[in-house]
């Protein structure tokens, strides 16, 4: 049997992203299959290697002091294989020293975008290939005033900017001065990350065509992609769609409440949308400072529209009961999404699911059968499609949609089949 290494997408227990929940998800479907497999999870304590239990299998908790000792912990191990969801660039080096095949999944566009989300400072999906001139403007704008500093530093020749980031790596932080002066210097470093990842990986699996297009327009060989979307457990039982009484159709969000969900986007188009017998129910919570920030600016925006209602943090193990009573999921992202969790649950809960062209909706939406595709960042487009469904959808069939999401199950047979195909 192939014994099996998962490097957790950070904490194996946070749900704070969906990419975290998926790694959890299949860990759990190996247990169940009987799979031989162990777990390396990222803590944020100042720590050095716990080895704990999880139900009966060897899991590794990882923290700050705990990262140099990798190799040593995986030679010990004695994988047959390592699935990387993070710390990509250092699981391909160990796997290369260790002579271990390593399986990464590209989980979103910063594992190829020094930006983080293919999203560019246009607020539209990115489509150029990674360099320090069409990098910096999206990687300064993530940076507190960074935006305002990005007509001089640009003017800045790269060498110069990069030899400025390099001393400033021998000072203390300085509040925005550091970051800003260090980006040039992060972009190259970003990109020779991604060339040992695409060098070093034995395959690399992308679960939408739109990131498989992105690695390889940055230089990843086509004959090591696998697209293979994701799997998700279903629902211990699919209710009946439940009727629209009195023409009030409820939709309803989840997903992490920050700005590349476009929930921006959403607020102002459904505000448009005067029909008073539609509600909004929007299922999240914000994870950081600047997340909190952008939820309470939307609190405090919409606060006098009574239809919409904001729901806080549901855990994966309630979500299914929270949305069964509603009819119609929206994924309004407006950065390029991997997959999409939120759209498989929705489906899982024969939902139909409104979303933009984001890359991943693709994958699992049928325009005008199990859901509706609109553009990315249009709030025309998406105030039209909602008025639209608000005036003239009654009910819809459930099967329509449960039928599309590809089960955990199903899933992990695939991963296992890749990973007995890189073994031998």
């Amino acid at each position: 049997m192939v014994q099996i290494l998962q490097i957790a997408s950070g904490d194996f227990f946070s749900t704070y992203g969906g990419g975290q929940v998926y790694v959890k998800n299949i860990v759990d479907e190996m247990i169940r299959q009987q799979y031989s497999v162990q777990v390396v999870s990222f803590v944020q304590r100042d720590c050095s290697i716990e080895k704990k239990q999880y139900k009966a299998i060897d899991l590794y908790e990882v923290g700050s002091r705990g990262i140099d000792q990798l190799q040593s912990l995986i030679s010990e191990i004695k994988p047959d294989v390592i699935h990387a969801h993070s710390h990509k660039a250092q699981m391909v080096e160990i796997g290369k020293s260790l002579h271990i095949p390593v399986i990464v999944t590209a989980h979103h566009g910063g594992i190829v975008c020094p930006a983080g989300a293919l999203f560019d400072c246009k607020d539209k999906i990115c489509n150029t290939t990674v360099s320090h001139g069409h990098c910096l403007a999206c990687c300064l704008r993530n940076i507190r005033s960074g935006r305002y500093w990005y007509p001089f530093m640009r003017m800045l020749p790269q060498k110069v900017y990069k030899r400025l980031g390099i001393a400033l790596e021998k000072l203390p932080f300085i509040p925005f001065i550091t970051p800003i002066g260090q980006t040039a210097l992060y972009i190259e470093r970003k990109q020779e990350e991604w060339k040992n990842i695409i060098k070093g990986c034995t395959r690399m699996i992308a679960p939408c065509h739109a990131i498989a297009e992105a690695m390889q327009r940055n230089g990843l060989d086509r004959e090591k992609i696998t697209i293979l979307p994701h799997g998700i457990p279903l629902p211990g039982s699919n209710p009946n769609f439940p009727s629209v009484v009195e023409a009030k159709i409820k939709f309803f969000y989840v997903g992490r409440i920050c700005y590349v969900k476009g929930l921006h986007v959403l607020l102002k188009a459904f505000s448009l949308v005067k029909n008073p017998n539609i509600e909004l129910h929007l299922i999240g919570g914000a994870g950081n400072k600047s997340e909190r920030r952008y939820e309470q600016s939307l609190k405090k925006r919409y606060a006098s529209d009574l239809r919409i209602v904001w729901h806080g943090k549901v855990s994966p193990t309630e979500i299914y009961e929270k949305m069964k009573n509603f009819h119609i999921a929206i994924h309004p992202t407006i950065c390029l999404e991997i997959f999409g969790l939120n759209i498989a649950e929705a489906l899982a809960m024969g939902k139909p699911v409104l979303a933009t062209r984001c890359g991943g909706a693709e994958m699992q939406i049928e325009d005008g059968i199990n859901g509706w595709l609109v553009e990315p960042n249009s709030v025309e487009s998406l105030a039209n499609k909602l008025k639209c469904l608000s005036d003239n959808f009654i009910n819809y069939d459930a099967e329509t949609s449960t039928r599309q999401v590809i089960f955990i199950e199903t899933h992990c047979k695939s991963l296992m089949q890749i990973y007995e195909e890189t073994t031998h």
